[in-house]
């Protein structure tokens, strides 16, 4: 019977180790996937290991805070936390050499993750990407912002359903290209009254101009190692057009004297009109044609961006 039970144990310990060195490229491709997402989280993610026994079996994690055992920590994170956790485990397995399926669907993984795991996100994915593709559903905006952003190569498809839910799939474009694309559609709509008409331009184009501001005072600030949440504070706190472009064009929101100047100097006195217009014309409307205001708009924007 001695014999039996050593050679029965001896059974499972060499199950048990075949299976942890099956497990081992997994566990250790999950450690990537989680050191690329987490960012600036203070969790770390250890070792990934099957436990229990028979049909009792389990993932075993072992997540430390700070360093530190974490026996809790699942019950502390954060739900974007929890939401980068599942993805590190999931996204190794479903991208297994041996898998028939060359493409990936992920459902709204953006849900709850800051805008730093947001990033990570995007890096994960362009990764995956390499050797299969990856369709990702979200509402949310930040995901196709942090593609655009990192350069990571990717076609973004807005899916929009109208009367008796016919869908319609529009290509998603910079958010630039829509203000601007919307500008001009209510410039050629022949029902709208002329006053509302200037005004529904004008507030277009100064969109168009502040989303340019957002872009680049997101791409140099993050670019150099700015945390996202200071960089979103510093953005909430420019109130007006003004602010926010000075915050782009000189990267220092208390430069707005020499705003006008600058722009004067670089576009000269068409892109100052054009910017004073998107201010004014937003909140009095405008009137003749239409035309050259969004044109210069656009010219406007994209001298911030550069």
């Amino acid at each position: 019977m001695d014999r039996l039970t050593r050679g029965l144990q001896w059974l499972t310990d060499t199950s048990d180790s075949l299976r942890d060195e099956r497990l081992a490229p997994l566990a250790d491709a999950s450690q990537h996937v989680w050191q690329t997402l987490r960012q600036q989280s203070n969790v770390d993610l250890g070792p990934v290991k099957l436990g229990g026994k028979g049909t009792l079996r389990h993932v075993a994690l072992d997540v430390r805070i700070d360093g530190t055992d974490g026996g809790a920590a699942l019950g502390v994170m954060s739900q974007g936390e929890l939401h980068a956790l599942g993805l590190s485990l999931f996204l190794p397995r479903a991208t297994v050499e041996q898998s028939p399926f060359r493409f990936l669907l992920i459902d709204d993984p953006v849900q709850a993750m800051d805008p730093a795991k947001v990033d990570g996100l995007a890096q994960v994915l362009a990764e995956v990407a390499t050797d299969r593709q990856v369709i990702v559903f979200s509402h949310d905006d930040r995901l196709a912002e942090a593609v655009r952003r990192l350069a990571v190569p990717a076609t973004v498809w807005e899916v929009q359903r109208g009367e008796r839910s016919v869908v319609e799939l529009r290509h998603n474009a910079d958010p630039v290209s829509r203000y601007l694309d919307d500008a001009r559609a209510m410039m050629l709509t022949d029902n709208l009254p002329p006053d509302l008409r200037g005004e529904l331009v004008a507030s277009c184009c100064r969109s168009a101009v502040e989303a340019a501001a957002h872009s680049k005072i997101r791409r140099v600030r993050l670019g150099r190692g700015e945390r996202h949440t200071e960089v979103e504070k510093l953005i909430s706190a420019a109130r007006t057009t003004s602010d926010i472009v000075t915050l782009a064009v000189l990267d220092d929101p208390h430069k707005g004297a020499d705003l006008l100047r600058t722009v004067r100097e670089a576009q000269g006195a068409r892109g100052v009109d054009a910017l004073q217009r998107c201010k004014e014309g937003a909140h009095h409307g405008l009137s003749g044609d239409l035309r050259p205001v969004v044109r210069e708009a656009e010219q406007l924007a994209d001298w911030i961006q550069q």
